[in-house]
């Protein structure tokens, strides 16, 4: 196959690809990723409240999602615009949150439908990118090194051209009949997304929510809460370096081990993270109950551990409780050191810094 970086790669070859999968390096390292997977889902069923891992945990992935399209914010910021919906936000921020609310949307509909199919994928990306939602109709995309302008990538084109192969990508995202260890689909899947780009932006963002989403699908994991994000930032050079191997060369082995690392890595680093998160629910439950006996209950622990920030507000709703009662327990809270508290503008927000510095 010749490939020439400035002509639409409209010879895609579908999925599956041609490859030897029974590769003894690609069978180790799917072993140690599984077994690492294996581990974050089991450290994450001992969480009394399961869900409350989603909200912290998506919150991260969505700011090291957007991170690696330049869309720079913090995990501090984003936690603080949500407590405050109202209140003018930056554009990085505002995108930021449309990952975490794309990530939520797709969830739904993995339970509603059992499957994802592309107006799934058109509606992820149409919640990341509401101005710029669809897929491309017009010709001239192509993919820049950033540094010296020149054209790496050039991916197919014409409406018809990208339908097909998003039909390809579907039935292959929703196959579970075949005997391919579904991590390893999951590598050869993010590379066909990629490759295909469907959209006029929001291509990265959406391949990277449908890999956890697969995850979900293939029964590997029930929540998602496994993101590689953060790894793709720490080796974004080799990210893309062994993207481009795959479409030039079918470089498909090193393509999947570094998946495969990125699943290991992660993996093992968000099961330390819900340990971690676990042990500060036991710790606030004791806490609260032994020295707050009397505003101690359930729902105000798992509220503690969804957010780092608190308002009266947000309290009050979480809780169920009227708006003093709310500020008599987060002053209850201040007493005993739990938590701490700044004032923004007329606001003031509660927070602790022991979670913050956590999920940061």
């Amino acid at each position: 196959m010749n490939f020439d970086s400035k002509k639409p790669f409209n010879l895609l070859p579908f999925l599956p690809p041609k490859i030897d999968l029974d590769d003894v390096q690609i069978l180790k390292k799917v072993n140690l990723a599984n077994i690492a997977l294996s581990k974050l889902e089991g450290s994450s069923l001992s969480i009394p409240n399961r869900k409350l891992l989603i909200e912290p945990l998506s919150v991260r992935e969505a700011v090291a999602s957007s991170g690696i399209e330049n869309i720079n914010t913090t995990v501090a910021e984003i936690f603080q615009a949500e407590l405050f919906p109202g209140k003018e936000i930056s554009k990085a921020q505002k995108e930021t949150l449309h990952y975490k609310d794309a990530l939520v949307a797709g969830l739904s509909f993995i339970q509603k439908l059992g499957f994802l199919h592309t107006n799934s994928f058109l509606e992820i990306q149409k919640i990341l990118e509401p101005n710029k939602a669809g897929i491309r109709k017009l010709p001239g995309t192509s993919i820049k090194n950033s540094i010296t302008g020149e054209i790496i990538y050039t991916p197919p084109e014409g409406e018809a051209v990208l339908r097909q192969l998003l039909q390809n990508y579907e039935n292959y995202y929703n196959d579970f009949d075949d005997d391919v260890d579904s991590l390893i689909k999951l590598a050869i899947l993010h590379y066909q997304f990629e490759a295909i780009h469907p959209f006029y932006d929001g291509n990265g963002r959406t391949g990277r929510i449908l890999m956890v989403l697969h995850l979900v699908l293939a029964k590997r994991i029930e929540l998602p809460i496994l993101f590689i994000s953060g790894f793709i930032n720490e080796h974004r050079s080799d990210y893309y370096r062994l993207l481009n191997r795959v479409t030039k060369e079918a470089a498909w082995r090193d393509w999947i081990l570094f998946i495969l690392n990125a699943i290991e890595v992660q993996a093992t680093e968000t099961a330390q993270t819900v340990t971690a998160i676990k042990q500060m629910h036991k710790e606030y439950k004791n806490t609260i109950k032994n020295k707050l006996p009397k505003i101690y209950s359930a729902d105000l622990v798992d509220y503690l551990l969804t957010n780092p920030f608190y308002s009266q507000q947000s309290l009050s709703r979480a809780i169920d409780k009227e708006r003093k009662t709310a500020a008599k327990y987060l002053n209850a809270l201040l007493e005993i050191e739990l938590i701490e508290v700044f004032k923004l503008g007329r606001e003031k927000i509660y927070f602790c810094p022991k979670l913050l510095k956590l999920l940061s």
